[in-house]
């Protein structure tokens, strides 16, 4: 999976979640503890598979909420997409095309139904993976609207409850930090992503998100650590073995960023 991002696509949500939906699955795997001896703890195996059933059971319910949402926003988002595609590009042979419905840029009239529809999935399943792709989805529609405060406040819920230990929840701390970002809310970006790059589970994602965070320390006006930052992903791009390593072309950018950083120190 790619990382390499220019320094203004490193800020856009769009991509971030555009690589999570092609990667989200509707089950979850559960273990069992397997448990023989002590009455004590067959009790204690019998009442943990109780649990994870249980759990099972409210993310399905939760799942099959949010996937009737989900079906209808992609349908529409991809029908306006087309429609602005064929605007774009005169009508083929002799026969007029049937105009497409773009967006009218009401987001009430353009995503009502399904903006209600994510925001039932976060209020009723809070605590599941649903309600992190629906907070995700919802945000993606705030953002295209230029509406950055519902966007945050659509994240905020999940992201509390989002400890970055997997892949979902780890979109979900990076988007919550990308629109603080976009807020100009600095310290709450690099706060979000480092809860990303404490976790072991999407090191992909890690050298990129130090070169947000290094944006970040820059306009913080702390260029020390943008500058270690700068040079942590340079380095990691050279070693090919390091499993945080991002594409050669990051570490470019990296190193772009850095001479451009001590031109700054020393005319400083």
């Amino acid at each position: 999976m790619s990382t390499k991002l220019s320094k203004d696509e490193v800020r856009n949500p769009d991509q971030v979640l555009k690589t999570l939906n092609q990667g989200f699955q509707w089950s979850q795997s559960h273990s069992r503890a397997v448990i023989v001896g002590l009455i004590a703890f067959i009790v204690i195996g019998v009442g943990w598979s109780l649990m994870s059933n249980m759990s099972e059971r409210k993310e399905s319910q939760a799942q099959e909420a949010y996937f009737g949402f989900e079906k209808s926003y992609l349908d529409k988002k991809r029908g306006f997409d087309e429609a602005e595609r064929s605007a774009l590009r005169p009508p083929m042979g002799k026969e007029k095309e049937t105009p497409k419905v773009k967006a009218s840029g009401d987001l009430e009239k353009d995503y009502g139904p399904e903006v209600a529809g994510f925001k039932s999935v976060i209020e009723k399943h809070p605590d599941s993976k649903a309600a992190q792709m629906a907070a995700l989805n919802l945000s993606e529609i705030y953002v295209n609207y230029k509406k950055f405060d519902d966007a945050a406040q659509s994240l905020e819920k999940v992201a509390a409850k989002s400890s970055g230990k997997d892949l979902i929840s780890a979109i979900v701390l990076t988007q919550y930090g990308n629109i603080l970002s976009d807020k100009d809310d600095c310290k709450g970006a690099v706060e979000q992503w480092g809860k990303v790059l404490g976790q072991s589970q999407a090191v992909f994602m890690h050298d990129t998100l130090r070169l947000k965070s290094a944006f970040c320390y820059e306009k913080m006006n702390d260029l020390a650590k943008a500058e270690e930052l700068y040079k942590k992903v340079s380095q990691n791009s050279q070693d090919t073995k390091n499993p945080e390593a991002g594409e050669t072309g990051l570490g470019k950018d990296a190193e772009k960023y850095l001479r451009l950083l001590k031109l700054k120190k020393n005319a400083g």
